[in-house]
Parts: structure tokens; sequence; C-alpha cells
């Protein structure tokens, strides 16, 4: 991999990984917990690594230190603490999984450990001789001839071994639970830190045949990292994964939900506090789709639909229920298609001036609470539906009144 490319990539991965702890720390505002605050600290030395090994990042702080190799130093140490938060994470988690308090005393013990390791790695780096080539890329094979570089990556590669074996066994501990946020989090854990310790399988043979004169296996050193940048890619999403998926939830809902919001709010001539985003921002923006919008969006949805159940004909949704049944559509979306009919409805005799006539109620009996999102959306989706468009197409070809319940 050329310097070129390895800026792009650590760049990128940086990036990403500050927008992760940038929505982690949103949460710790929000309120505290221990298992966020462990993952926010993670990210960010994750972030750091990542950046720091960037090769124009990487020589920029050599040449501030006047030192060669110290950027790995850096690189190194943040590696060793990203892994002891995993590790930290997963006794946390398991901890949980057990319905048990958390170790206190085995995680002091651990970080001790950590503490003992990069102190051990910050003596053994301040022993080399602080010269050679300046590669970043490649600073393990580069510097295999001098015995104390060697002690110092032996020391990183223990300490790296030390963290992501003990995470895979507290995950595999854990992983026997019912949550299944915990254990997606948790196998998540445990996958990433066997291709993180993937490093140390690879660049370890690298660096012995290195000390010893020989570099034909010099190209297991860049395996190694890649199996390591992969890892790092896993355990950011087992940390951060649920998050980004909720929010892709909401964003998606949200933008789901315009249509029937925009048919019920201006149906029923209701004026809102909040005005929604322009068409472009909403679709565009990766901001447009927080939770109290989304929130927002129902609630006017649910206060206008109320509005206009006095226009709603309950017997229009009894026969777009029959249609669906004949259909052998799923319960789900027959109820959705009768909402839709008698909304569209409803706006539709509203518009017209008629008197309210009707007691329906605004949302099926049959719907509970919790899944009253998902039944709105699937409203959204069923205002074009044709079966909807035959039913109401069918009352307006009625000659006589409609008869009122």
């Amino acid at each position: 991999m050329s310097e070129r490319t390895a800026d792009v990539l650590y760049l990128v991965i940086a990036v990403l990984g500050i927008a992760s702890a940038g929505i982690k720390v949103a949460a710790l505002r929000r309120g505290f917990s221990l298992s966020v605050l462990v993952i926010t600290s993670s990210l960010i030395t994750g972030v750091s690594a990542f950046f720091v090994q960037a090769p124009v990042v990487y020589r920029t702080l050599d040449g501030a230190a006047g030192r060669i190799g110290f950027a790995s130093l850096i690189v190194y140490s943040c590696i060793v603490l990203y892994g002891a938060h995993g590790h930290m994470l997963a006794v946390v988690w398991a901890a949980e999984v057990g319905h048990t308090p958390v170790p206190r005393v085995r995680i002091v013990v651990h970080l001790v450990s950590y503490a003992v390791i990069l102190a051990a790695m910050w003596a053994a780096f301040w022993r080399t001789r602080g010269g050679g080539p300046e590669r970043p890329l490649a600073f393990n094979v580069s510097h295999a001839d001098d015995p104390d570089t060697v002690v110092f990556l032996v020391v990183f590669m223990a300490g790296l071994s030390y963290s992501m074996l003990s995470a895979a066994w507290e995950c595999r501990r854990g992983a026997r639970t019912d949550n299944p946020r915990l254990r997606r989090g948790l196998r998540h854990i445990s996958v990433a830190s066997l291709f993180i310790f993937g490093y140390v399988v690879f660049a370890g043979p690298s660096l012995a045949c290195a000390a010893a004169g020989h570099h034909q296996l010099d190209v297991l050193t860049d395996v190694g990292s890649l199996s390591g940048t992969v890892g790092a890619v896993i355990l950011n999403w087992g940390m951060s994964g649920s998050t980004v998926q909720t929010w892709w939830r909401d964003r998606r809902d949200y933008r789901r939900l315009r249509v029937l919001w925009e048919t019920a709010v201006g149906g029923a001539e209701r004026t809102v506090a909040l005005a929604p985003p322009g068409r472009l921002v909403e679709r565009w923006s990766l901001l447009s789709a927080g939770a109290w919008l989304l929130l927002r969006r129902l609630a006017d949805i649910c206060d206008a639909e109320r509005a206009l159940s006095p226009w709603m004909n309950p017997r229009l949704a009894v026969v777009a229920e029959e249609a669906g049944r004949r259909r052998r559509l799923p319960p789900e979306e027959v109820r959705a298609l009768a909402s839709a009919a008698m909304l569209l409805d409803a706006v539709e005799r509203k518009g017209r001036g008629e008197p309210p006539g009707y007691r329906a109620t605004p949302r099926p009996a049959d719907v509970a609470p919790e899944r009253e999102r998902a039944h709105l959306v699937r409203v959204a989706r069923a205002l074009g539906h044709p079966l909807v468009r035959e039913v109401l197409a069918e009352r307006r070809n009625e000659t006589g009144p409609a008869v009122q319940s």
C-alpha cells in the first residue's frame, strides 16, 4: 500500500471515528452510562491511532519530536489502549448479561496490567537508538536490526495479545444472553478481537525473520495491519452499530411519513409549531432525522387525525378491509389501507365543506400504542395504493348521500 493510499484510508477512518465519538458524547450529555463512557473513550483512542498512523501525520510528529519512530510509539500505545477498552467493555457487558455487579476488583487488576504494559513499552522505546530509516508503514521490519526496538515491539504485541484474547474470552462467556442487542455487541467484539489479534499472528513471524536478517516475510506485516484494520472497523460497529441502525430507521421513517403529514395536517387545516425542512434538506441532510423531529411529526399526524375523525366514515373502512382480505393481504396492511381510505375521504369531505357527522376512531383499536409508528408508516405507503383509489372511486360514484352512523 502506497503512502498516499494510506493517508486517504487512515484519515477517512479517523473522520468516521470522530463522527461516532461525537454521537456518543451527545448520548453522554443526555445521561451518564459506564458503557457509553468506555465506548466514547475507546473511539477517541482508536481515532488517534489511525490519525497518527497516516504517513503525512506520522512524519510531522517524528519531526516535531526529533526522534525517528516516536509516532510509532504513540500509535502502538493507542492500539493497546483501544484493545484495553474493548476488553473492559466486554467485562461490563458480560456482567450486564449475568445480572451481576460490575467486577470492580477484576477491572482494577486489568487496568494495572495495562499500565505496566504501557510503561514497559515507553521504557523500551527510549532505550532504542532512535535513528535509521523513516518508513511509517514498515517501522517494524525497518528497525528489526536493533535489539531494543525488537524488545519494544515484543512488549507491544504481548499487550495487544493480552487485551484481544481476554476480550474474546469475556465475550464467549457473556454471549449466551436473551438480550439481542447485547448478544450482537458481544459477538462483534469477539470477532473483532480475533481479527486484531491477527496482527500479532502475521507481524510476529515477520518481525522474527527481519530480526534474523531475512526480509522475505516483510509483506506479512502489511497483512497484519490489514487484519487489524478490519478488526477495528468491526469493533467500532459493535460499539456503535445499534446507534447507527436506530438513527437510520428514524431517518427513513421520518422521510416516509412526510406525505402522510402533509395530507393529514393540510387536510385538517392545522397550524403546527415546527415546520419541516425542505424536501432537498430532508433528503440529503444527515441531521434531519433527530428523534425529537420524528416524534414531532408523529404527534402532528395523530393530532390531525383526531381533528379529522368527525369526517371519517367507518363504513368506508369496512369496505377497504373486505377488499384487502379478498386479496389475501396481511392484516397489518389491511388496517393501513382502511386507515388511508378513511383519511383521504375525510380530507375530501372536509375540503368540500361537508359538516362533520361521524364518530370514527382515527386509529384501529387493535393497533397497540407501541406499534403506532409502524402503523403510520404503512398508512403513508398506502395513500397511493390501487385498492385505496378503487374504494374512493366507488364512494364518489355513489348516487345517494352517505348514511351516517
